[in-house]
């Protein structure tokens, strides 16, 4: 953020201290540790497993043997690279962070964006989609009671796009309308697939399958469900079970349609939201398989706060 006067600028340093500290310790009480990322990243690494993020994006540069690197822009990703190579068999690590991303904002500025966020390596799915989706939920109703906590599972997505066999460029067209919700080009795309008429309804109808999940589900049996897609709806169900016996109903809405930007993601995804916040406050989601890139396939889960508008909402008319 650029400010015109010191003292507002100092005003907000000491905001974002105090938010960053009350956000640390929830974290430590919940037996996180913290961790600090590396800087760099490789270039040609980082974009075979993030296809869909525009490489301009990226702020790159360049050691004394010409290697590409970035600025690291994705601390998920910075922590798995660091830690998997080196795993140890039945370990298990809660860590929490907080540090600084790198974005191109145009063609002249570099964004630099402070998160915060955990990261639980090594626990059995169910226990560690509960214990961060728990964490999630307390975050967002300690500073606003009024909020909004979106779950899926990239599965669903996943399932129906394996037995599609498109090629690249055609997946990640869909997927990105799908994103975005448009269901006009979604099904002006899907049209000229030449698709099989159970496929064609299915992804005609699929940005319906939100709300309420028993209703969801009664929804999908109407539709064409192989067996990725009924373990999508396996794991929401277990975790809809944790939900309700914690009083949380009223803040959940399950989206089989739910997509993230980034592809790593495969299986539980969430996004957890405030009224008049025009992005995510939060965002995670389980991403095994981006472990496996690294040499071993660890279960692991975790979220990233956006911090700014954290701070925004809570200080607000304060």
């Amino acid at each position: 953020m650029e400010f015109l006067k010191i003292k507002d600028e100092i005003n907000y340093s000491a905001k974002r201290y105090k938010m960053i500290k009350m956000l640390e310790d929830m974290f430590l009480k919940e037996g996180f540790i913290q961790i600090q990322p590396s800087t760099f990243e490789q270039w040609d690494k980082f974009t075979e497993i993030n296809k869909r993020i525009k490489k301009e994006s990226t702020v790159k540069v360049l050691n004394n043997t010409s290697e590409v690197f970035i600025l690291r822009s994705d601390i998920t990703l910075n922590i798995i690279k660091n830690l998997i190579p080196r795993w140890e068999e039945d370990l298990k690590l809660k860590l929490f962070y907080t540090s600084t991303i790198y974005r191109n904002k145009d063609e002249a500025n570099i964004k630099e964006i402070i998160q915060t966020g955990i990261e639980y390596l090594g626990e059995n799915s169910f226990k560690g989609n509960r214990a961060v989706v728990g964490v999630a939920l307390k975050v967002l109703k300690e500073f606003n009671d009024n909020f909004i906590l979106e779950i899926g599972s990239s599965k669903y997505v996943n399932g129906i796009l394996n037995e599609l066999h498109l090629d690249e460029n055609a997946e990640n067209q869909l997927k990105n309308l799908i994103y975005r919700k448009n269901k006009f080009e979604l099904i002006n795309l899907i049209q000229t697939l030449n698709l099989p008429n159970e496929m064609y309804e299915l992804l005609s109808n699929i940005l319906t399958f939100q709300g309420n999940l028993t209703e969801i589900i009664s929804m999908t049996k109407s539709f064409y469900t192989n067996e990725e897609m009924k373990k999508a709806i396996e794991e929401l169900i277990n975790l809809n079970n944790f939900i309700e016996e914690n009083g949380y109903k009223k803040y959940i809405n399950f989206d089989l349609s739910m997509v993230t930007e980034l592809d790593y993601y495969d299986g539980l995804i969430f996004k957890g939201y405030y009224p008049n916040c025009y992005r995510e406050i939060i965002s995670g989601g389980r991403y095994d398989s981006l472990t496996k890139e690294f040499g071993k396939k660890v279960s692991a889960i975790g979220f990233s706060i956006n911090l700014y508008g954290l701070m925004k909402n809570y200080y607000k008319g304060r």
